[in-house]
């Protein structure tokens, strides 16, 4: 471990935990890739085209693309400045990585989609136009990151999705009112190196301990807004087991009306994953998530 963490300048603990936990050779991919340019993912706008087109009219322009398998909406962009086309500020895509705009469709398609901590809302307007909900409430506490996800809503024409101040550990909502819920929250982005450069230098074991607590408290308050038979989308950028599996276990263990749900993802994202989890490691073309897939009982059995 601490060879490899002198080669590839990430910290010893990480390293020797990937080793133990996904064996040397995912390890050195992961590695690997961490330290390799950061791609830039599209995601289409069905509203305004589709895949093929845009991929076109970006090709006319000088901007190469390629289509990834992960999602249908999805373009990685292999050579030319995306920004600078006129199809960008008309709405026709925006930028967001492809594993973590293929996250809703982990999620089975459903009414009124909650998105704690949202903005600027990728996630969210990958839901509804992944068909995931016909509505989106996108709750975020920073009004700088708020106004981003407005300023996105109006480009993209996503009027569907609602923006809503608050914090995630204390949302302006009653319980149940919602039969889906998506909770990316707030990690310490171990699965994202590679665009993030320095979280490995200030990345500790301690710092994971107590973010976990946040993310369990959160998790707790996003079950009690979920209503009987409602799926809950638990994820986060980070590859610990400390901020996924263990969390999940300890809600598990505290509300008895929530239980696991078998993912049933399409598609090239199956092979990542096992039962409810489901888990991307850094690669040539994306980024690290960690997903769990939970469900409210239709009947209560807390009493």
């Amino acid at each position: 471990a601490a060879a490899l963490a002198l080669r590839f300048s990430h910290p010893e603990f990480l390293v020797a935990r990937w080793l133990q936990r996904f064996g040397e050779e995912a390890t050195l991919r992961i590695l690997a890739s961490d330290n390799e340019a950061s791609p830039l993912d599209l995601m289409v706008n069905p509203r305004a085209t589709d895949r093929e087109t845009l991929a076109a009219a970006l090709e006319a322009e000088g901007i190469e693309t390629r289509p990834s398998p992960l999602s249908t909406l999805a373009l990685s962009v292999v050579a030319g400045n995306p920004f600078r086309s006129p199809l960008f500020a008309a709405g026709h895509f925006s930028v967001q990585d492809v594993a973590s705009q293929a996250l809703p469709l982990l999620l089975p398609p459903g009414e009124r989609l909650l998105d704690l901590a949202a903005a600027p809302g990728g996630k969210s307007f990958a839901a509804l136009a992944l068909n995931r909900a016909r509505r989106a409430f996108c709750l975020d506490i920073s009004a700088g990151r708020l106004g981003m996800f407005l300023q996105n809503r109006r480009r993209l024409g996503a009027s569907e999705a609602l923006a809503v101040a608050g914090s995630f550990l204390a949302p302006p909502f009653l319980p149940g009112r919602f039969d889906r819920v998506l909770f990316d929250a707030p990690c310490s982005g171990t699965g994202t190196l590679r665009k993030n450069p320095e979280i490995r230098y200030r990345v500790t074991a301690p710092a994971i301990e107590r973010i976990c607590r946040i993310q369990e408290n959160g998790l707790s308050v996003a079950a009690r807004l979920l209503s009987p038979g409602g799926y809950l989308l638990y994820a986060t950028c980070s590859l610990e087991e400390e901020e996924n599996e263990r969390v999940v276990e300890r809600v598990l263990a505290a509300d008895r009306d929530l239980e696991r749900a078998e993912i049933l993802a399409p598609g090239a994202l199956a092979e990542f994953v096992s039962g409810s989890r489901f888990r991307i490691l850094p690669g040539a073309s994306n980024d690290g998530f960690t997903a769990h897939l939970l469900r409210k009982s239709p009947v209560a059995r807390h009493c």
